[in-house]
């Protein structure tokens, strides 16, 4: 199974050239695949009246910086994507030639924005689902259809309640999505608070219910307060987070319908290991066909022996055999 890890960075950034190279910087020394954060102008987002609007301000840096931070993206060998919030935002986007975009839940019945980003050469989008209603997401798919899209199910309450994560929704969305959109990934957002036991669990619960990306929030230190540090995890235990889910998803493995599953050849060796061997029941004489009661398993020293009872079913013995002796393939007609 292969997963890619995205770090959020969001508005962690704050608007600081600086601030933004160093979240950068950590998200790929965590084991990230993708560093994220939210490409804002406030005109996209908001009217100056909004109460947030000169928050949203501050957060605006020049192009040629975002350009800049692409390239340093490379250096590091991390991907890079954008939330985006407008055609300004799209535009930058595709100059610098990021990884992704992502399209925010709020923009997920924006049909303007969605035909922009349809009609862009952006080649993959990452489609926030949380608080979407499954008109809205099919929509979205539509017009989307061009694209390589990752619907990105949860939503951040600051931190969010375990048990309205509802990662179920996860498996329904493979099963119901995925025979009928070509490129597409699901993908869930996992808003646990740090502190939270299960800040590592639900997302390999995401995992196992089909996820194949996963989305989580990262701090420089989450003693600063920076934006959205809430349910965001300091760099050593995003780290640890990111190897533990790459741990998981190499546990889940890949299997196939046949007789051994393709099972590892580790698995292989063990059941090499713990097979008991084909033994006489009881004295047995030459030409006797042999029967269940004829036969029994026990563990011998022998390297060559049949540990298959179906096998030796129905076979002639070619030699007289002693109870509790190993039988092979050479004392069988």
């Amino acid at each position: 199974m292969t997963i890619e890890i995205i770090a959020e960075l969001a508005q962690g950034f704050e608007g600081q050239p600086e601030q933004t190279r160093l979240l950068l910087k950590a998200a790929a020394a965590s084991g990230a695949d993708v560093a994220k954060f939210q490409l804002v102008f406030a005109d996209e987002l908001a009217t100056p009246d909004y109460q947030h609007y000169e928050l949203f301000k501050s957060l605006q840096m020049p192009d040629d910086f975002w350009r800049e931070l692409s390239s340093y993206a490379t250096e590091l060998g991390i991907k890079l994507s954008l939330d985006i919030f407008g055609e300004h935002s799209l535009r930058l986007a595709q100059k610098i030639g990021v990884d992704s975009v992502k399209l925010h839940g709020t923009d997920i019945a924006n049909v303007g924005l969605l035909n922009a980003v349809a009609a862009s050469s952006v080649n993959k989008v990452l489609l926030g689902a949380g608080g979407a209603h499954a008109s809205e997401i099919r929509l979205a798919l539509e017009t989307l259809a061009n694209k390589q899209v990752v619907v990105l199910l949860g939503f951040q309450a600051y931190p969010t309640p375990t048990e309205t994560n509802q990662i179920s929704r996860v498996k329904l969305f493979v099963d119901s999505l995925g025979s009928n959109h070509e490129n597409l990934k699901i993908g869930f957002a996992d808003h646990a608070a740090p502190t939270n036991p299960l800040r590592y669990a639900l997302a390999a619960t995401a995992l196992g219910a089909g996820a194949e990306v996963i989305e989580k929030h990262l701090t420089l230190g989450r003693v600063m307060e920076l934006e959205d540090f809430e349910s965001a995890l300091n760099p050593d235990e995003f780290l640890e987070f990111s190897q533990t889910l790459k741990d998981c998803a190499a546990a889940y493995g890949a299997t196939e319908d046949s007789n051994d599953y393709a099972m590892a050849e580790a698995e292989q060796a063990y059941r090499k290991m713990i097979r008991r061997h084909v033994v006489a029941a009881r004295d047995l004489a030459l030409g006797n066909e042999l029967v269940p009661v004829d036969l029994i398993l026990k563990r011998t020293s022998l390297e060559q022996a049949m540990t298959d009872l179906n096998s030796a079913y129905g076979s002639k013995l070619q030699r007289d055999v002693k109870a509790n002796s190993p039988i092979t393939k050479e004392d069988l007609e």
